[in-house]
């Protein structure tokens, strides 16, 4: 009798950012998790948009002010043309502004997490809302 091979897919997170330094920094954020996910990293909503035509997403976590395509416009598009449908979206923004959070989560966006300048209290943040929610 042969004995069935468990495949076990690692799961994929998408990082939308477009600055190398807070694409280092979240990516330090998220060690915690290493060898539990793969990270793809997109330096922009145009950029994200196309991965997510042909990759499923277990986490997007998302830039809001970058160039060519915004986070609020790539979240138009992504429920516009309904691509990761029932996949959880953070916000990751340094904006202060509340109105931006409410806008993110009338889009789709599951939560908004401040990114601060210090990796520990932003590791915390994104580490404690990432084990909450149960969405890695």
């Amino acid at each position: 009798m042969l004995g069935k091979s468990k495949h076990v897919t690692k799961k994929v997170i998408l990082l939308v950012e477009d600055l190398p330094f807070d694409t280092e920094f979240t990516l330090r954020a998220l060690e915690k998790f290493e060898g539990k996910f793969d990270i793809l990293v997109a330096q922009d909503g145009w950029d994200a948009l196309v991965l997510m035509k042909h990759q499923k997403f277990d986490l997007i976590l998302l830039d809001l002010k970058m160039p060519r395509m915004d986070g609020f416009e790539t979240l138009v598009w992504m429920k516009t043309y309904q691509l990761q449908e029932n996949v959880p979206l953070l916000i990751l923004s340094n904006s202060d502004i509340d109105s931006d959070c409410d806008k993110g989560r009338e889009l789709g966006a599951a939560g908004y997490i401040h990114k601060s300048n210090d990796l520990n209290q932003f590791k915390m943040a994104l580490q404690s809302v990432i084990e909450l929610h149960s969405y890695i």
